[in-house]
C-alpha cells in the first residue's frame, strides 16, 4: 500500500473477480473507513475544471464520487465534508 497526500492508505481494489480495480484510499466517514475508488482522480478533475463557485466544486465532487462509487442515501452530505476536507488539503 501507498500513502496518499493525507497520509491515508491507498490500495489497488476490486471486486474479487481477478479483474484489476481503479486505485482506492480508505478515508475515514462518520466513523468507519470506506474505500473511495478513484478519489485522487477525482480530486484532481475537479481541481482542473477550475471552478469559481465552491458551491460548484462541492456538486462535482460528490457527483463524480457517485458515478463511481456507492454512496449510501442519506449519507451524501457525510461523504461531503469528507470529500471537500480532502480537496482542500490536496490543493
Amino acid at each position: 500500500m501507498t500513502q496518499g497526500a493525507s497520509g491515508r492508505s491507498a490500495k489497488t481494489g476490486g471486486c474479487g473477480c481477478g479483474a484489476s480495480g481503479a486505485p482506492v484510499r480508505l478515508i475515514d466517514i462518520a466513523g468507519a473507513q470506506i474505500g473511495i475508488s478513484r478519489l485522487d482522480a477525482i480530486l484532481r478533475a475537479v481541481r482542473n475544471a477550475n471552478f469559481q463557485d465552491e458551491s460548484l466544486e462541492k456538486r462535482e465532487l460528490l457527483r463524480l464520487t457517485k458515478a463511481a462509487n456507492y454512496v449510501p442515501p442519506g449519507m451524501e452530505a457525510a461523504y461531503l465534508e469528507v470529500l471537500w476536507r480532502e480537496y482542500r488539503g490536496a490543493n
